[in-house]
């Protein structure tokens, strides 16, 4: 689908007096009956197909082909098929995939599952579903050992939930879903397959090897190998990959290739590496450019990568005698987090031979020199850093990012230094700021240690600041040579090693970190764990007159990929507040299945990995079947009325909806997405106990319309009027978002979700902003009752349903040309 800018609109909203409000959450799963004959002819009539498969099959005859065949078997919405089941049947499992869904706060699930079956496998499957239609489960009376019959149908366990069974496709392998769509059916690219061992598996990739030769594919080089796979790259489409991998018997996942950051050996290898790079990046930086204001240990710039995008002016020192250069140790800090600020890893960007583009630049404002440092104080530090380069440069749009932490939190309580952060992003004196902070490391250094350490060692300050967008790991590094005797430690898209969280925080504080980028993880031989190359990024070395390129990772390396994602977002959209580019960022953010299968409960989802992993792609665009609104409004949330503080109001949305698209889905289901993305004035202390001591200015939270809920009474859930009874009093149940304001509403930014059907959405598109308490409300003697303050809410509609277009006709509606 085409790439379309999001809809930035005006107006569509009122205001109104604000009394009150009160939420609600719950949640049901429900089981379906099956009829078992209509069930089990049905699942007999698909199995026999399939056994038609093998006498009908034609393949090129210079094509090598296994007698056998991969079937997906899907449950139904809600339902989890028996995987042991299909096991203990005889045919091979060889992937499982779980998707949720949301209805009205209804967590759901469907599973599906690929298996490997011969003609013998697919005959008795047959039987099994013979046996299930004609016989029941006979069991035997303890005391009379008489039999009994249960009425239940043998076989139950393994056929009663599949909904679906089919040929398996080469998507249904796929399982990068979550970071990149399958690829289009004549897309000409690189692939990482993923073959299983077998006792024969050396010949059968020389079978597999001839396939791809016949049809036209290119095969990589290099191979890793795993405990259980053989890993080779693989460039062509999916139609050839199609027409070959699918008929031998050895294929187990697809997925996006992901070099090793070991493959550069000598240092001449590196300079041509190097060089190469240089040739393909194109240099779009100028003086009106995005900078990224790096608080770090100074920067090498004159590294070959850096050079052209950090220059000497932009080189600042809290303490000059300091220097402005990388002081520290064993390849420096500095320098690596501007090579990724800039390139991103450089593992990926070494081993494609695409044109690179780069818009932005980097300043630095060094903060620490591990030579001479002074006393522990860093709130003045993060002034200056601010301040400093805005002098210099009073004209450019900056992304600050912070990378040296300190240790104490306190379980969440704000520290000057959080305090100060929260401070220059409200930005009273400089304007708002986009402020990002890495969440501090763990150090794992025992298998036994992950990921309890991570659970009970806090985020670092100061990244608990409310107003920052704290970055935490996560990985898909998983893959290392089975001949170093080592294994990944943490599994592809869990919570990385190196990843502190905000679990032991007091309840009451942000939800920490906001969201998890790459970094890295750790080799382990079940006892110990270590550092391993292939595991971490690559970025650029401070000593590169020794060596060009070096290991990096943990939280400064995922807070310099956050930095480079908030700089390209700045550039694509150089009029929207910063409250938007990071509310686009978490909006944009999603949990992998493995984050999901980990996490407890929501509270230790947001806790450990906030709202997941972000996607430039969903940050930058819409598309006809994904919509993105942006509305950035100021409000005045309170008054001074008789002598104190009192609420004064809401703002009520009437969405522009593309309401005759979603109805034309009728049941298929949409994705409602709000985040709402705000500032507040801190006040640091620890009186927050008292009413009047809070630590945020000011509260901001959301609510969406009901089905069947009129306008009136929305309002009058939403706000309570001035003649309200108990006799008149409504029931004020709100609608059961995914999250919900329990575990949700916590810091300054919220994000929640729900799916519904297109019909109904199409009814539901009134939404209202409203506050909650803070600061500016109840401390009388500072008397900001009538300060005014911003928020931005972004809003998204989201199908998988190809053949619709919710973009245009919202264009339409507003008078947007396209």
């Amino acid at each position: 689908m085409k790439n379309k800018s999001h809809i930035k609109f005006e107006g569509n909203t009122t205001t109104d007096i604000f009394k009150t409000t009160v939420l609600g959450r719950g949640s049901k799963y429900i089981e379906k009956p099956n009829d078992r004959y209509i069930h089990g002819n049905n699942l007999l009539q698909k199995i026999n197909e399939i056994k038609n498969f093998f006498d009908n099959s034609e393949t090129n005859p210079s094509l090598i082909k296994d007698d056998s065949v991969y079937i997906e078997f899907t449950s139904d919405w809600g339902y989890k098929l028996s995987f042991d089941s299909f096991d203990k049947s005889g045919f091979q499992l060889l992937n499982i995939n779980e998707e949720t869904r949301l209805i009205e706060s209804i967590e759901e699930y469907k599973y599906s599952l690929v298996v490997l079956a011969n003609e013998g496998d697919v005959s008795n499957f047959i039987k099994k579903i013979e046996v299930y239609l004609n016989e029941n489960f006979i069991k035997t009376d303890k005391l009379t050992k008489e039999k009994i019959d249960t009425g239940e149908p043998k076989n139950k366990k393994l056929l009663n939930n599949i909904n679906d069974l089919k040929i398996a496709t080469l998507k249904s392998f796929w399982v990068d879903g979550l970071y990149y769509p399958f690829p289009n059916e004549n897309e000409n690219i690189w692939w990482e397959v993923w073959f299983r061992k077998s006792d024969d598996y050396i010949a059968k990739l020389k079978s597999v090897y001839n396939n791809l030769e016949i049809i036209g594919c290119q095969i990589g080089q290099s191979q890793i190998e795993l405990a259980e796979y053989i890993v080779k790259v693989i460039k062509g489409t999916s139609e050839q990959l199609s027409n070959s991998l699918l008929l031998l018997d050895n294929l187990a996942e697809l997925r996006h290739p992901q070099e090793v950051a070991n493959f550069i050996e000598s240092f001449e290898d590196k300079r041509e590496w190097l060089n190469d790079l240089k040739e393909r990046t194109e240099n779009n930086f100028d003086d009106n450019s995005v900078l990224i204001c790096l608080l770090d240990t100074g920067i090498n710039n004159k590294h070959p990568l850096l050079e052209n995008f950090v220059f000497d002016n932009n080189l600042h020192s809290y303490n000059e005698s300091w220097g402005f250069q990388d002081s520290y140790p064993n390849g420096g800090h500095g320098t690596g987090v501007a090579g990724l600020a800039l390139y991103g890893d450089l593992t990926d960007v070494l081993s494609s031979s695409e044109n690179i583009q780069i818009y932005h630049g980097l300043e630095s404002f060094k903060i620490f020199n591990n030579i001479q440092e002074d006393e522990k104080f860093d709130a003045p530090k993060f002034e200056n850093a601010v301040s400093i380069p805005s002098i210099n440069k009073p004209n450019n749009l900056r992304v600050y990012c912070l990378t040296i932490l300190r240790n104490n939190v306190f379980k969440g309580r704000p520290s000057s230094s959080s305090a100060i952060i929260d401070k220059i992003c409200f930005g009273k004196e400089l304007g708002q700021q986009l402020f990002i902070v890495s969440g501090g490391n763990v150090e794992i250094n025992k298998h036994e240690e992950y990921p309890f350490l991570n659970e009970t060692e806090c985020i670092n300050d100061p990244a608990q600041a409310y107003n920052a967008l704290t970055i935490g790991t996560y990985t898909r590094k998983d893959k290392i040579d089975i001949s170093t005797g080592y294994k990944p430690l943490a599994e592809n898209g869990a919570m990385s090693p190196s990843n502190s969280t905000s679990l032991l925080f007091d309840n009451s504080w942000p939800n920490k970190p906001d969201l998890v980028f790459e970094g890295g993880n750790r080799s382990t031989d079940g006892i110990l764990t270590s550092d391993h190359s292939e595991l971490r990024l690559l970025t650029t070395d401070a000593d590169f007159a020794n060596d060009i390129f070096i290991s990096f990772g943990d939280t400064s390396g995922a807070a310099a990929l956050a930095s480079k994602m908030a700089a390209e977002l700045r550039t694509m959209y150089p009029h929207y507040w910063v409250e938007t580019i990071r509310g686009l960022m978490v909006h944009s953010a999603d949990w992998t299945d493995a984050m999901k299968r980990n996490a407890k409960d929501k509270r230790n989802l947001l806790r450990t990995v906030g709202y997941g992993v972000p996607s430039i792609q969903k940050a930058k665009f819409s598309v006809e079947n994904s919509l993105t609104l942006i509305a950035e409004r100021e409000i005045q949330p309170y008054k001074n009325e008789k002598s104190k503080g009192q609420y004064n109001k809401y703002h009520l949305f009437n969405l522009p909806w593309p309401k005759e698209a979603l109805k034309s889905l009728e049941d298929k289901s949409v994705k409602l997405i709000v985040t709402l993305s705000y500032y507040v004035e801190p006040n640091p202390g620890s009186r927050r106990l008292a009413t009047h001591y809070s630590y945020h200015s000011h509260q901001l939270d959301f609510e969406l319309i009901k089905r069947y809920e009129t306008l009136a009474e929305f309002q009058k859930r939403i706000s309570k009027p001035e003649d309200e009874t108990d006799d008149t009093k409504p029931k004020r149940d709100g609608v059961k978002w995914d999250l919900g304001t329990k575990v949700g509403s916590k810091g300054s930014i919220r994000k929640d979700f729900i799916t519904i059907t297109g019909i109904e959405m199409s009814e539901r598109n009134i939404l209202a902003v409203f506050p909650k308490n803070g600061w500016y409300k109840n401390l009388k003697r500072q008397n900001k009752f009538n300060e005014v303050v911003r928020y931005s809410l972004i809003v998204s509609l989201e199908t998988e349903e190809n053949d619709i277009d919710l973009y245009t006709p919202v264009m339409n509606q507003l008078a947007i040309p396209l």
